[in-house]
């Protein structure tokens, strides 16, 4: 039945309570027009969750609780009609192991003429060992572990597909592109092995050739990792690069807050440290400016310095961040790093819904209540592997504790615009150049070659991250792409102006990502409640790779955290 169809005389078989939605009455009440009219609460205009409300309708008004359950009326004579008829409760049908009390009593009622009540639709139920929120790399890895140990599990995942932040779409001709997260790093173990348990292959990420670095207009050409720029503003970046290794190496990466010089650390910024870093020459200043923004693609000055070096200690060194070949862009993955996450999806088949956004975990004594718009689950445990920034949206009973919730609230990732530039074939690399570019501040600050394992056709990834990421998506469409592929031409030759398609992918603006590559923290936060991280709370575990410790960052990082959470699962069972 539609949730606007039904009346107040309908049959009183009630599931739940949060099956009748109230919303405002129009018109207002009176003894002529005492209808009240319905609707569910995501589209009620003032919804409050957590809260109690109560609205006035004229000479009569209603209470709700923080599902939006009416829990009391009072409305003039209809109050005693409700009243009169308490008696009727008695006898009505019932759902096995269920009572009636708030909006179930009074559907419960006999028909009464002028009360409408609409009836939300009947969410399907399932039963699980553990709910796993989120179907990225963190949830199904977990979910994975958990069924190969044996246990029943259920995946949410609010988008329409699987991958989280990685995302592999089909061109018209079927070749498949990365969206999202795309590389491994040598020492990605965690991400090389689960290639190898569902089938799929890993491929080097194309360097041969001349890099290209745009320096006020003027192009430059180069190999290896330093570009030709004087010897002063080289060895400054060397000893800038050098000074944060140094610095990480004394960051434990399990609990980088316990480091000796933590408070000290996580009350600085990487802005800060920018400043004082001894970079003076523009255009060294504005490549490690860009090169640390393409980590942390936000306001420099809102991140802590003691994050920044949690980074590095993560993945060896502040080199393998920056560079492709022995870097963390080493490796790309046939069919896409996509791929992976579909063959592990394929594998759980049944057991992952899409398009199902939690909306609520409520714990009990002994198992937990995962609610969703058409479903809810109910399991003994549950891992949450959204993004942090996500969290604080689910309505958690009991409500989170406060220093968590300001963790979350402070977990934020930055503006970061990734495009696709998709040619016949990657005619850059007969030309004489590897694809991979550099022009801080541009419309495209860093490019690389992203073409696919068979060799067509070619494939450009380009970037913009943080402020710059913002400034070019405020300009027109036609206007960005234009400029865009004109910094392509200044730096590959006229065939780059006309590429066969040319795909955006905003990742701040997507709903339920909002930011790349991972989340940041702000000074002061990770010394006062990092270690939150990953404990749990209560039945609830947490992954994701923000969770992570080696690897925090990568989808290293995230199937780590998926291995690690299931692990506590299947500890604490």
């Amino acid at each position: 039945m539609p949730w606007f169809a039904a009346a107040f005389s309908m049959p009183a078989v009630v599931k739940r309570r949060s099956d009748f939605r109230v919303a405002k009455c129009m018109p207002p009440w009176s003894p002529a027009t005492s209808t009240m009219t319905v609707a569910p609460p995501s589209t009620r205009k003032g919804w409050q969750p957590n809260r109690l409300r109560r609205a006035a309708l004229g000479r009569g008004d209603y209470q709700q609780d923080d599902t939006g359950t009416i829990i009391g009326i009072r409305m003039g004579p209809p109050r005693a009609l409700v009243r009169s008829r308490q008696a009727a409760l008695s006898t009505a049908p019932r759902m096995r192991g269920e009572t009636f009390s708030g909006s179930a009593a009074i559907a419960a009622l006999p028909p009464s003429p002028g009360i409408v009540l609409a009836r939300a639709p009947m969410a399907e139920r399932l039963d699980a060992d553990v709910c796993i929120i989120g179907a990225g790399y963190a949830g199904l890895t977990a979910a994975r572990r958990l069924t190969h140990a044996g246990k029943s599990v259920v995946v949410l995942e609010a988008r329409d597909r699987v991958g989280g932040r990685i995302w592999t779409e089909p061109l018209p001709d079927g070749t498949p592109v990365d969206r999202g997260g795309a590389w491994f790093a040598p020492k990605h173990a965690a991400a090389f092995g689960l290639a190898r348990e569902v089938g799929v292959a890993t491929y080097k990420t194309y360097v041969a050739g001349n890099h290209v670095l745009v320096d006020q207009g003027r192009i430059r050409t180069y190999r290896g990792l330093i570009p030709k720029i004087s010897p002063a503003a080289v060895l400054t970046l060397f000893l800038a690069n050098a000074k944060l290794d140094r610095m990480a190496k004394r960051v434990p990466v399990d609990a980088p807050w316990t480091a000796t010089r933590a408070a000290e650390w996580d009350a600085r910024s990487v802005g800060w440290f920018l400043e004082r870093s001894g970079v003076r020459t523009a255009i060294a200043r504005d490549l490690f400016e860009s090169a640390v923004r393409g980590l942390f693609p936000g306001d420099l000055h809102d991140i802590s310095l003691l994050n920044l070096l949690f980074l590095v200690r993560a993945h060896g060194s502040i080199t393998t961040l920056f560079s492709i070949r022995g870097g963390s862009q080493e490796n790309l993955v046939v069919g896409g790093a996509g791929s992976i996450a579909r063959r592990v999806a394929d594998a759980l088949g049944g057991a992952i819904r899409l398009s199902t956004p939690v909306r609520a975990i409520t714990q009990k004594a002994d198992h937990v209540v995962v609610e969703s718009t058409a479903l809810t689950v109910s399991a003994r445990r549950a891992i949450v592997t959204v993004p942090p920034a996500l969290v604080p949206d689910i309505g958690f009973d009991p409500v989170l504790p406060s220093d968590r919730l300001t963790l979350y609230r402070h977990s934020t990732a930055g503006p970061e615009t990734k495009t696709l530039l998709v040619y016949d074939e990657p005619f850059w690399r007969t030309a004489g150049f590897s694809g991979q570019s550099a022009d801080p501040k541009s419309a495209s600050e860093v490019t690389i070659d992203a073409t696919p394992a068979a060799g067509t056709p070619g494939v450009l990834a380009s970037f913009t991250f943080g402020p710059v990421a913002e400034r070019s998506d405020a300009l027109d469409a036609d206007e960005r792409r234009r400029l865009v592929l004109a910094g392509m031409v200044d730096r590959f030759g006229p065939r780059a102006a006309t590429p066969s398609a040319f795909i955006e992918t905003p990742w701040w603006k997507e709903e339920w990502t909002r930011g790349c590559s991972m989340a940041h923290w702000s000074p002061g936060i990770l010394t006062r409640y990092g270690a939150l991280l990953r404990e749990p709370v209560g039945r609830v575990h947490w992954a994701g790779t923000e969770t992570a410790t080696v690897s925090y960052g990568a989808i290293d990082g995230a199937i780590r955290s998926g291995e690690r959470a299931a692990g506590e699962v299947l500890g604490a069972a």
